[in-house]
């Protein structure tokens, strides 16, 4: 009987030390954070958060047609980003989740300041992720967050959200995250390209109206903590030749100022050989692709697809080369394979041209040559003559 009474008491005593669940939190508990957006004036900073339903972050296969995720939006201004943040608290009804931040968007004030300040208060915020994908805009950061994706998808599936998707399937400005942005602050001669999105009206309809849809439209070149440039889609034709990053591209195939077809440039190859020549820098970049013809217009060969998309492309670096040097901008970020072989060179150099702060030593007449090989694989289903 006392063995009974003494394994009862023992029971008892490990219940009453047992916390169970009493301060459990589920998902309805908290306000998730998907995206937040950044904006600096008059000596002021102005942060917006997109706050989304847990459960709309599901595939909604059960909704009726029509039914769109619902999306806040929440704005707070401080003397400090911290602060901005801190005062948001306020208002926000319940505890705010940064765990799911999928995307950090500048404005055009706050990326042409400089954003070291920015990154000094983010990366200390432990919930914040380094693989948070990094935007500017020169659109109201408010209007942005408003519009999500098509029919009653996940509201997490479109360009803000998971751009590596869209660049997968045609490749221009790469989508760059904060850890590339961090690491390359304090890496010389590297220049980020900020990719730009704007709101895109009536290329898009459903049954019932226009719908506004997210678009890249070209980026800032950020260099040393600052971006004081912007560049179009146009000017950067040459960029997606030169970034390894480029899975798939399109180039029209003009003969004569005629379309005469379509080539889809899949996987570059890139070599680059910095030269010092009279004290002067000087480059060679290698460029090597493979090429599908995905339209023929004219009765063209193989050979003249070939030479036409090899001089397009040659043209195309060497333009958006020079777009960033008229800016003194290193936009390919080509200083880098000079610092990383020859520091003492680089510094020096540097030093020479008066561009420690911002800028390049590089100019017009730095990229020597541009030697562009295109392997066309196949034309597709139909047989072409060479």
């Amino acid at each position: 009987m006392r063995k009974r009474v003494g394994v009862a008491f023992i029971l008892l005593g490990i219940c009453l030390v047992l916390t169970g669940c009493w301060d459990v939190k589920t998902v309805s508990d908290y306000n998730f954070v998907t995206a937040m957006g950044i904006d600096h004036k008059e000596g002021k900073y102005t942060i917006y958060v997109q706050l989304m339903d847990f459960g709309d972050m599901g595939t909604h296969d059960q909704s009726p047609p029509g039914d769109r995720s619902n999306v806040w939006i929440g704005r707070s201004e401080g003397e400090s980003l911290y602060e901005a943040i801190n005062k948001l608290y306020k208002t926000s009804q319940q505890n705010l989740y940064w765990d799911h931040l999928m995307a950090i968007v500048f404005s055009e004030n706050a990326i042409k300041n400089d954003i070291n300040t920015f990154f000094d208060s983010i990366p200390r915020f432990p919930q914040i992720r380094y693989n948070t994908w990094v935007f500017s805009t020169r659109e109201p950061i408010s209007e942005l967050f408003k519009y999500s994706t098509f029919f009653n998808l996940s509201p997490i599936s479109n360009l803000l959200h998971n751009p590596r998707v869209l660049h997968n399937q045609l490749s221009y400005v790469p989508p760059i995250r904060l850890n590339t942005v961090l690491a390359n602050k304090e890496e010389k001669g590297e220049t980020d390209l900020i990719p730009n999105l704007i709101l895109v009206k009536k290329k898009w309809e459903d049954t019932e109206r226009d719908q506004t849809v997210l678009e890249m439209n070209g980026a800032f070149a950020l260099d040393d903590g600052r971006a004081e440039h912007f560049y179009s889609e146009k000017q950067l034709d040459g960029v997606r030749w030169v970034t390894p990053k480029t899975r798939r591209s399109v180039l029209p195939i003009n003969k004569d100022g005629r379309r005469i077809g379509m080539m889809s440039i899949l996987k570059p190859d890139k070599k680059v050989d910095f030269a010092i020549e009279g004290g002067k820098p000087f480059i060679r970049l290698e460029l090597e692709f493979k090429g599908v013809i995905e339209e023929v217009l004219t009765g063209s060969g193989a050979k003249e697809f070939q030479v036409i998309a090899e001089k397009e492309i040659r043209e195309q670096v060497v333009q958006t080369y020079n777009a960033g040097i008229a800016n003194a901008t290193d936009i390919y970020g080509l200083e880098q394979y000079l610092y990383r072989r020859d520091p003492k060179t680089w510094k020096s150099l540097t030093a020479a041209a008066g561009s420690t702060e911002h800028g390049s030593f590089l100019n017009e007449n730095s990229l020597k040559d541009v030697k562009v090989k295109v392997n066309i694989s196949h034309s597709g289903m139909y047989d072409m003559d060479p």
